[in-house]
């Protein structure tokens, strides 16, 4: 698309130039997750993406208003709503580069809710409707950070029964991206899944890797594994009668490394029971490199849910492969051999699995990850952190003013003043900007140029459990 910052905004704000008090100078906002969010901490993430995708340098251009003036007297039917006399002093006396101060935490940093993690200011009092013109494209960051805050959580439970039940375990692939095809789009998946990786090191969202390195620098090395893995055109290829087959082919093909095969095509009891713990149990024992790993992708009459299909498979592979009990009391299926779920799951599903792992007595790490698409990805909104953006302070006729809202319902209330994110005690607090104390919110972007960019690298150390 032919990125016009003239309408990079929700209709309404169009016409907004005029409705602010007469002799406004400046507008001064700020971004946060307002209380009742559902995850009580977020890592703040993709600001610079969207800076680098739409902000930076000379943005606008005389055929970028002359198209956003006709599609504007199309809209509202008068050209009048358009704010021509803005759009053309940013063009022809500030070179067209956008006369605004963004200050941020810095991304990957873990700030509880209810705190300011970014402010928004005009640094050109002709310019003061600007600020809250660009709310529609920056509040945007609500979805990766969102996406951020609920691979975390995952990471915090799995972490949580891996600290109970197992010696060991690979925490930072606890969690896989399975979620391009269950994406809104391309871009969806690029920024969301690049919000995954800074939590975890395993995708199958490729483009993801591609917007990490192109966006925040990220070095390939290191950056995201995935492995051999089968699909159901696979293992149907040869029909019922050759499912064995396929196996067989898969292990002559793979003898090494780690092997994923999707389970349930036709008999998922007989391709784990049979196939997998009898007929190629031998070959399975011999590889090396990496276990061989059994992936249902559907629940059956028998195991109506995943969590019970899971330790139905788990005490199969513990009759059939044997294993150890660890130090922890927990059974630790012989490492040839491992379970992946991967269909339809959320934050939910993660839990009650493993959960029910638990109960059973099996150790979480003989479970080689969770693969999570949609739920990671899509099956989140604005509200899911209930993200808000709101002008908290306003410049005219000499003097500051303290702008807020402060509705019935309390959790909508809105902050007031010009605002600064310090630590009292070792914890996170939104105060008044002249209060003391450090203030964590830096100047990143000033009139149309990125001053502080942070790499991939460093926001995986700040949100590091």
């Amino acid at each position: 698309m032919n990125k016009n910052i003239c309408l990079t905004t929700d209709s309404y704000k169009l016409n907004h130039w005029n409705q602010y008090p007469k002799n406004t100078e400046i507008v001064y906002s700020y971004f946060e997750c307002r209380k009742g969010s559902k995850f009580a901490e977020t890592p703040f993430f993709g600001l610079q993406y969207i800076i680098k995708n739409h902000l930076i340098g000379v943005i606008v251009t005389r055929e970028k208003i002359e198209n956003a003036a006709k599609l504007c007297k199309a809209h509202f039917g008068d050209e009048k709503y358009f704010n021509r006399e803005g759009w053309e002093y940013i063009l022809n006396s500030l070179e067209g580069k956008l006369p605004i101060v963004i200050k941020a935490v810095e991304e990957g940093t873990v700030v509880p809710i209810n705190n300011v993690l970014m402010t928004v200011e005009n640094t050109d009092s002709k310019c003061f409707w600007l600020t809250n013109f660009l709310e529609s494209l920056l509040s945007q960051v609500w979805y990766p950070l969102t996406v951020a805050a609920l691979s975390r959580e995952v990471k915090v439970n799995i972490k949580e029964y891996l600290d109970l039940t197992s010696d060991g375990g690979l925490l930072n692939f606890g969690l896989h991206d399975f979620g391009f095809r269950g994406a809104s789009s391309y871009e969806t998946a690029g920024i969301g899944g690049a919000a995954h990786l800074i939590n975890f090191l395993g995708t199958d969202t490729v483009v993801a890797m591609e917007v990490a390195m192109n966006y925040y620098n990220a070095n390939l090395d290191g950056l995201a594994y995935s492995v051999a893995a089968t699909e159901h055109s696979v293992m149907t290829a040869l029909g019922v009668d050759g499912e064995q087959q396929v196996v067989e082919s898969l292990l002559n093909e793979y003898p090494t490394g780690i092997l994923s095969c999707v389970a349930d095509s036709y008999d998922i009891y007989n391709f784990v029971d049979n196939i997998v713990g009898k007929v190629f149990k031998d070959r399975i024992l011999n590889r090396k490199g990496g276990p061989f790993v059994v992936r249902p992708d559907s629940i059956t009459p028998t195991h109506q849910t995943p969590e019970e299909e899971m330790v139905w498979i788990m005490d199969s592979l513990w009759t059939n492969y044997g294993g150890t009990v660890n130090s922890k009391g927990y059974k630790l299926i012989n490492p040839a051999v491992r379970v992946l779920w991967g269909d339809g799951i959320d934050l939910d599903g993660i839990k009650k699995i493993l959960f029910a792992v638990t109960k059973a007595k099996f150790a979480t790490e003989n479970i080689a990850c969770f693969g999570m698409g949609g739920g990671l990805l899509q099956k989140v909104n604005r509200d899911t952190q209930r993200c808000a953006f709101k002008s908290s302070a306003q410049y005219r006729d000499g003097q500051w003013y303290d702008i807020f809202k402060n509705p019935k319902d309390q959790s909508k209330a809105s902050k007031k003043g010009k605002l600064k994110l310090t630590k009292v005690d070792g914890k996170f607090v939104t105060v008044g900007e002249n209060d003391p104390g450090e203030d964590y919110l830096k100047v990143v972007f000033t009139n149309g140029v990125l001053v502080k960019e942070i790499d991939f690298a460093t926001i995986r150390t700040n949100a590091a459990l």
